[in-house]
């Protein structure tokens, strides 16, 4: 009796477990159509997904495109930019002042004053719109207008770089800075354009060539400017080596002889170091140092600017990179481009010949051409040319001498000693041409300074064949007690150690690329005011040198237009 009812309670709960197959069944049959659909989903929204990327990434290239047709219009024929000439009547712009009154503009973006194309009128941005609902072209020049329109018309550029024809570009041009500066090798220089234009760029991908409406939209930003690298960018530049050494004294900082001289002429802050807070007309940076092969500095060094370490040093160079402390250093360490030595001047055969030679000693002051009769009474910048007028008989090997690039004054050598003290010592006095674009020239072959002063009245050009030597007094002017380094320019020929010493203030810029230039060891108030290049450059002995922010301009090669920025706007 009790396995009868044993068996029927099994029976029974066999009965109760009937269809939990069938339940786990469905159940399964849910969770896998539901993954089923999470997986169609899911490629449906990535195949979405690899679609709209796709028309992105096509508008995107799209408005890059329209990026370099935008700077290839620029480089082209189709676009021509203010000239230096034109600029103040267009623009507004500031002129740097003496020696070289180039342009600088006030506002960013370029303000356009006169001229103007179209309904933006004058003071307004310069500009070129090729983008709906962004503005008007406002541009001086209409002839670049009219190319700009055709070039760029505000019904867009169609791409024609797939079957279709799937794309429209539109293009705006923001001008955001202009300056002039000079392209060429000081005296020759011509004043050039330097623009930077922000570019603009929508793309629109239609699908189709006959479509307007958009599927995908791009726009993209650059801003392209060219490269222009300055001859003088620097305070001191070695084709080989540069190497600052010795006292506190020793170091490089800037100042803009726009506002006058360094410190405001106080010699005791221009002779005795560099960066006085006190004083006026100083610039913390700016005043680099560099060399194709390296640069070495002391513990006591300041250079207020980069360091610029560049390639290819000359045959035979051993310096290389930079050696010392960055803490030295008020910019940075970088890399830049070799530079080019410049040619050396040449002169004509037979010199020095019967050239004549100088030799002052103490309280002898000579004149320099003899054919001006009077120390010219004239501002240190004079507007017009001497009065009287230079003439020919000045120094030279016969009478053909002019003190033209073509016909310099030829001199054998100039050597001043005696009298040591300023109330004794000698002057020699160069009469010089009326702005820096019109020197007066002076062939030398070699040129000796131990004692007394070099007064320089106007811009001159001194061409030394032999050997250099400058200490005494230095090199001033006959007006003011100082000059800007523009106002003498020192091509050395030689290969012979150039000593720069003294007690006085050396106001030049100096070439000198096959030989050595050695700044102080001698005198405790001596100091450079402008920039050298040389083979080989050896600062020591406590000698500052102070570089004129005006060098930067002072000639140089300009390079094509090239991107500078970039930037994507999500739209």
């Amino acid at each position: 009796m009790w396995r009868i009812m044993g068996r029927s309670n099994l029976a029974r709960r066999g009965d109760e477990d009937r269809g939990v197959s069938l339940i786990l069944v469905m159940l399964s049959m849910l969770v896998l159509s539901v993954l089923a659909a999470t997986i169609v989903f899911t490629a449906r929204s990535e195949t979405l997904a690899s679609y709209n990327f796709k028309l992105d990434t096509q508008a995107d290239y799209l408005a890059k495109a329209g990026i370099q047709q935008a700077l290839n219009w620029l480089r082209s024929s189709r676009y021509q930019g203010v000239t230096h000439a034109q600029a103040s009547t267009y623009y507004a712009v500031t002129s740097t002042g003496v020696p070289y009154n180039y342009w600088t503009s006030d506002a960013a973006p370029v303000q356009c004053i006169s001229g103007c194309s179209v309904t933006s009128g004058s003071n307004s941005a310069v500009q070129f719109r090729g983008i709906s609902g962004t503005g008007s072209t406002n541009y001086p020049l209409s002839g670049v207008v009219t190319n700009f329109n055709a070039d760029f018309p505000s019904g867009g550029i169609r791409v024609t770089g797939d079957a279709n024809n799937s794309g429209l570009l539109f293009v705006d041009m923001v001008l955001l800075n202009y300056q002039t500066v000079g392209v060429g090798t000081p005296p020759a220089l011509t004043a050039a354009p330097v623009e930077t234009w922000l570019i603009t760029s929508r793309a629109r991908w239609t699908g189709t060539s006959g479509s307007t409406s958009s599927v995908a939209v791009a726009e993209e930003r650059a801003a392209v400017q060219p490269i222009y690298l300055p001859t003088w960018g620097n305070a001191l530049y070695g084709y080989c080596s540069v190497a600052m050494t010795g006292s506190a004294g020793v170091c490089t900082d800037a100042f803009n002889s726009t506002f006058g001289a360094y410190a405001a002429g106080n010699v005791t802050v221009t002779s005795k170091g560099c960066n006085d807070p006190s004083a006026p007309n100083i610039i913390d940076a700016g005043a680099g140092v560099g060399a194709n092969g390296g640069v070495s500095l002391g513990s006591n060094v300041t250079v207020s600017g980069n360091v610029t370490i560049g390639s290819g040093p000359p045959s035979g160079c051993t310096a290389s990179g930079f050696s010392g402390t960055t803490s030295s250093v008020l910019g940075e360490v970088v890399s830049g481009p070799h530079v080019n030595p410049p040619a050396v001047p040449t002169f004509r055969t037979g010199f020095p010949g019967a050239a004549p030679t100088y030799g002052l000693g103490t309280n002898d002051v000579r004149l320099l051409p003899a054919s001006v009769a009077t120390w010219p009474t004239m501002p240190p910048f004079p507007d017009t040319i001497h009065t009287p007028p230079l003439t020919a008989g000045g120094p030279c090997m016969d009478t053909s001498c002019t003190g033209t690039l073509a016909n310099p004054y030829e001199i054998s050598g100039v050597s001043m000693t005696g009298g040591g003290k300023s109330g004794n010592a000698p002057i020699l006095r160069l009469v010089g041409g009326p702005n820096v674009f019109n020197p007066v020239y002076y062939n030398i072959d070699s040129f000796s300074q131990n004692q007394g002063s070099i007064e320089v009245s106007g811009y001159v050009v001194l061409n030394v064949k032999t050997s250099l030597g400058i200490g005494g007094n230095g090199i001033t002017n006959g007006i003011t007690s100082s000059i800007p380094p523009e106002c003498v320019q020192i091509n050395y020929a030689g290969t012979n150690s150039v000593s720069i010493n003294g007690n006085g203030a050396v106001s030049a810029i100096i070439t000198a690329p096959n030989a050595t230039v050695d700044l102080g060891g001698g005198g405790s108030a001596g100091y450079m005011v402008g920039a050298i290049q040389a083979n080989n450059i050896n600062v020591q002995g406590g000698y500052p040198v102070h570089y004129d922010v005006q060098l930067n301009r002072a000639g140089g090669q300009m390079g094509v237009l090239v991107t500078t920025g970039y930037s994507r706007k999500k739209m």
